[in-house]
């Protein structure tokens, strides 16, 4: 395999000279671009507040949630997978948490949530790398399984009555700013630093870009290339119990549609970001500035009054233009 497809083996300089690319530059060049073309929007009266520090920091705060689904979504498409579940998985997991820390308190609450986003993930990565079933089918269909147990378990109300001590707690967690910088982002970027280190510096991240590269040859050279999809979904499944968390600790309340269509995002910011559908290409680098892109995206067009059905139009053409350059890419 091509050594773009294992980062950790390449040199620094080689490293540097490949992100210093227009192929690799790109979409930080387009981030760039967009946050200075709205700026100006701003200045010439078309935008409010769009780089007011209050809306900034409100948007990173969305771009730390955002980033653990992007991140999760990034380690399925490593291995040519996809998971379509994540969106109903968040909506279950979160209130489930929600009423657990009603019933049983934060900490007990907290350990259902989780619990439950990770079943869930090892379910889709059993029956994805162990039965063999295609990614499509399976988190198609347990995105109906998951959100049809979601909307049942609450009865389409919504769990919101903590306790004023309850709510101060998980307000801290995602509320508190240090510098106008959200809490929040501390927690992603620790969990970045982690997830970047397993797929740049250890045997499962290797695993993991053969795997998606060469899934024939990564069995040959004596990979178990089911458990590490089976892997790759148990972690996507964890980040949903991060998002589902903070999310939760956000606001303080949850429904049966929290995570409604969440997943297209998550799979628009890793495709837009880099990472690709053929596998073996991409990573949590591209995770994040897919993630960036995405959120500063969608909060411009909000600003300049752009409905929501317009957002999803532009939403679709980004991933589709994205998978066209990619499969160019490829060809070339």
């Amino acid at each position: 395999m091509a050594n773009a497809a294992i980062p950790y083996e390449n040199k620094p300089l080689d490293v540097v000279r490949s992100w210093l690319s227009l192929e690799k530059y790109g979409l930080l060049v387009a981030f760039v671009l967009m946050m200075l073309g709205f700026s100006v929007l701003q200045l010439l009266g078309y935008v409010n507040n769009f780089i007011e520090i209050h809306n900034l920091t409100n948007q990173m705060r969305n771009a730390s949630l955002l980033f653990f689904i992007v991140a999760g979504q990034s380690m399925v498409l490593l291995v040519s997978g996809i998971d379509l579940s994540q969106g109903s998985l968040l909506s279950l997991s979160s209130v489930v948490m929600a009423q657990g820390i009603l019933d049983f308190g934060i900490a007990v609450g907290v350990l259902m949530g989780f619990g439950i986003a990770v079943m869930f993930g090892y379910i889709n990565g059993f029956l994805v790398g162990r039965v063999k079933i295609q990614p499509f089918i399976v988190t198609l269909s347990m995105l109906f399984i998951c959100a049809g147990i979601a909307l049942v378990f609450t009865g389409g109300r919504t769990i919101h009555q903590f306790t004023g001590e309850q709510k101060d707690i998980l307000q801290a967690i995602g509320l508190t700013d240090f510098f106008h910088i959200p809490g929040t982002m501390f927690i992603a970027i620790a969990f970045f630093v982690g997830l970047h280190l397993l797929l740049t510096r250890t045997a499962l991240g290797r695993a993991i870009y053969l795997t998606g590269g060469n899934e024939e040859a990564a069995r040959l050279s004596g990979i178990d290339t089911g458990k590490v999809k089976l892997i790759c979904y148990l972690i996507s499944g964890i980040t949903v119990a991060f998002t589902s968390f903070l999310y939760l600790a956000r606001l303080p309340a949850t429904n049966g549609l929290a995570g409604f269509q969440l997943e297209f995002q998550s799979l628009a910011a890793a495709v837009v970001g880099g990472t690709t559908f053929h596998g073996g290409e991409g990573g949590v680098i591209q995770a994040v500035l897919g993630t960036l892109f995405i959120v500063f995206l969608l909060n411009g067009l909000i600003l300049l009054g752009v409905g929501t059905f317009a957002r999803e139009v532009a939403l679709g053409v980004m991933l589709i233009a994205a998978v066209v350059i990619s499969a160019r890419r490829r060809r070339e």
